[in-house]
């Protein structure tokens, strides 16, 4: 089934049945042997991670810190393979950028080096069956079903829900005063957190949490090309004979930081945007759209309220 909760099923049940499929779905893309089969595993993995803080407190604080360590560290072992070709990903968004500059030959191989340390990442990342983790996400799968959440119906979800979207809001006022690396890192954290919370909450009003999360997933696309530039301005640093020359390099700095500018302006526009909403206006409104789905025969006894911004901002995701 796809990633999302069924608002007219108990909400606990559909919470272990996620998290159960999400890990079979880890379990398979890693049994393939393919780079592709480890990048999905790895976004499996941070699927369950956001299940886990919407239900944090239902879970409770032990279970919840546990479970989360557990999964965070399963998938850490996926993270090279990513960061390696997330660089070519930006070099080649670069060059659409400024082809003059970088179809030069000097560029060319630059991106030659960069493809093939990729491949030896691609490499040593899919040389084994990843036996191991196959066999830790089993035994992780058992613990799941024994998950006791406390609370019912849409209880069990408000809390996860005004604490991703606050903390969003928080970090977006952050990056907005001081936007260094590990700010705009946060920010995009909590961006696809409140993402992967509108896609299991899709059930309670599909044209509302479809345009929304659209719109998250462009702002996380943003945030997320410009964590990836700079990953690559790392790289520069600690590896500059893969780029060549210092006039080569740069000459790639410089368009890693006009391109970062581009993306991070693009981010807080569209980010005042999500997030234009009080917190308690928000849950109060999903939270009726909810109730709507999973028990028409009350919805008349939910109070009418429409947050101010959020439907008129949101009905069609922003264009670039």
């Amino acid at each position: 089934m796809s990633f999302r909760i069924q608002a007219r099923k108990r909400v606990d049940d559909e919470i272990r049945r996620v998290v159960i499929e999400r890990i079979e779905r880890a379990q398979e893309s890693l049994n393939a042997g393919s780079a592709k089969g480890v990048h999905n595993a790895r976004k499996r993995l941070k699927e369950i991670r956001a299940v886990l803080r919407l239900v944090r407190e239902p879970l409770g604080k032990k279970v919840f810190t546990a479970q989360n360590i557990r999964f965070r560290d399963l998938g850490q072992g996926l993270s090279s393979l990513r960061d390696a070709t997330a660089v070519i990903e930006s070099w080649d968004a670069l060059t659409e950028e400024n082809r003059k500059r970088f179809n030069s030959p000097a560029m060319k191989r630059v991106r030659g080096r960069l493809v093939e340390r990729a491949e030896k990442t691609s490499q040593s990342e899919t040389a084994g069956s990843h036996a191991d983790l196959v066999v830790a996400l089993e035994e992780a799968k058992h613990k799941v079903s024994g998950w006791k959440l406390k609370g019912k119906d849409f209880s069990l979800l408000e809390s996860g829900i005004l604490k991703t979207y606050k903390d969003g809001r928080a970090a977006l006022k952050v990056v907005q005063n001081n936007a260094t690396d590990e700010t705009l890192h946060e920010w995009r954290k909590r961006v696809k957190d409140h993402w992967y919370h509108t896609q299991l909450l899709m059930d309670a009003w599909p044209e509302h949490f479809k345009s929304r999360q659209k719109c998250l997933e462009k702002l996380s696309a943003y945030l997320g090309d410009d964590h990836d530039l700079a990953v690559m301005q790392l790289l520069l640093e600690q590896e500059p004979e893969l780029f060549g020359a210092l006039s080569t390099r740069q000459a790639i700095n410089e368009s890693i930081l006009a391109h970062r500018i581009q993306l991070q302006a693009k981010a807080l526009e569209l980010g005042q945007r999500i997030y234009v909403d009080k917190p308690a206006a928000l849950l109060e409104h999903w939270e009726n759209l909810w109730n709507v789905t999973a028990a028409p025969e009350k919805s008349k006894k939910a109070k009418k309220h429409k947050p101010a911004g959020l439907l008129p901002y949101l009905v069609e995701p922003v264009s670039a």
